[in-house]
């Protein structure tokens, strides 16, 4: 196969394809409807602040700026990003993780946020945003089947920069599976694509971005091993004592004692990818 005549684009598909069908939940987004998942994403944001005003600072933000935040989460970016501009819109699809967001902005007095309960692949520019926004940021929310299509979606709602966060190499989640899906399924697991992937869709399209890359700790806090399990257990499909078994065994060894919790820690290679949208 000839380098240039590589469709990058049909290559994260393929990616995302085999994620899908190793999604054995049935829903990438069912972890996160549960409200008690993003209150501890939410919390863990918080634990880590610091990483979330790197964030802020090198964002291209005024007073007058109006921002797109696509898979907000509970608000990690947008509630802070709402305090220094005109206004903010959330998109999220997962009902635990924008229950928490609105339950943020009103505890804050944050009302200058708008949200559009929708998948970025099924948001309309036109009809269900308040289009164009100076920045965009999608911040480590690309699991969407058709990158291309969703950067050109964030192309038409622009009209200044694109910020898009993403991995590079797995992460520690994705460490867990290919370590436990041969022993709870009998297969082996795929991780998605990263931002090698990424890189090249842009460069088809005529997009050469800025890079960045940066590591990230990536912590998780439990009073007990059955709510570590309860968390961990939504990741999966446990359908006998056989599986559960593995499940509870494997993460004993993973999660470390600290005072009274339980903790799982990791770290994860990331990169922003920026460009200004001309």
């Amino acid at each position: 196969m000839i380098y240039v005549d590589i469709d990058w684009n049909d290559i994260w598909k393929e990616l995302m394809t085999t994620q899908q069908r190793l999604d054995k939940t049935g829903d990438k987004n069912s972890h996160w409807n549960k409200k008690e998942n993003a209150e501890r994403f939410w919390k863990r944001t918080q634990e880590n602040s610091e990483k979330t005003d790197s964030t802020l600072n090198e964002l291209p933000l005024t007073p007058e700026s109006r921002v797109l935040d696509i898979g907000s989460g509970p608000g990690r970016l947008a509630i802070p990003i709402a305090k220094k501009v005109s206004h903010v819109t959330a998109v999220e699809p997962a009902a635990g993780m924008m229950e928490i967001l609105k339950e943020n902005a009103k505890q804050q007095g944050i009302d200058n946020i708008s949200c559009v309960s929708k998948r970025w692949e099924d948001v309309d520019v036109e009809n269900d945003l308040d289009a164009p926004y100076d920045v965009v940021i999608a911040s480590f929310s690309l699991g969407m089947p058709d990158i291309k299509e969703s950067i050109q979606k964030m192309q038409q709602a622009s009209s200044k920069y694109v910020y898009i966060y993403w991995f590079a190499g797995p992460t520690p989640w994705e460490k867990h599976s290919i370590t436990l899906w041969p022993v709870l399924y009998g297969t082996n697991y795929v991780p998605g694509p990263k931002c090698d992937v990424l890189y090249n869709v842009l460069y088809n399209m005529g997009i050469y971005p800025e890079m960045h890359v940066f590591s990230m700790d990536y912590t998780n806090y439990f009073s007990s091993m059955d709510e570590a399990m309860d968390f961990y257990r939504d990741r999966y499909v446990i359908e006998t004592q056989e599986q559960e078994n593995i499940l509870r065994n494997y993460f004993k060894d993973i999660l470390v004692q600290e005072n009274d919790q339980l903790v799982e820690r990791g770290n994860s290679t990331r990169v922003r990818i920026s460009w200004e949208n001309k």
